[in-house]
């Protein structure tokens, strides 16, 4: 089963909402406050998620991406880390909402054949995960 955590930088409502609706299904999400302490740093959470297994993390920190340290912490973790396209983050609440959950889905699937890696999370119904 899938396990989300939802970064700081995310509405806690969009991970607990989720959680009602996928739990049914033995997943999980997380808003990342509701896991960890608010002081963890972006690497131990990585690292300690890669521990448990089977994380994906959504986020809008694409800076994480793009920085060598956590770059690396997570696709040394095992985590699949899924940052909003643009496009999705110019979206009201409730409609970045309704995006993740369309693509649930195909997150599930994705965290079940992909070891890690960063990918952006689409707007598009039938759009394809981009690796970043």
């Amino acid at each position: 089963m899938v396990k989300a955590l939802f970064d700081h930088n995310m509405p806690p409502s969009i991970a607990r909402a989720l959680n009602e609706i996928v739990a049914v299904d033995g997943h999980e999400a997380w808003a990342l406050r509701d896991k960890f302490k608010t002081t963890i740093t972006d690497i131990d959470y990585f690292t300690q998620l890669g521990h448990e297994g089977d994380w994906i993390v959504i986020s809008k920190d694409r800076s994480n991406a793009r920085r060598a340290p956590e770059r690396a912490a997570i696709l040394k973790s095992g985590v699949l880390a899924f940052y909003l396209a643009s496009s999705v983050e110019k979206q009201r609440l409730n409609e970045q909402a309704a995006t993740i959950l369309w693509q649930w889905d195909k997150i599930v699937a994705h965290r079940g054949t992909t070891a890690s890696g960063l990918f952006e999370l689409p707007i598009g119904k039938r759009s394809k995960f981009r690796s970043l």
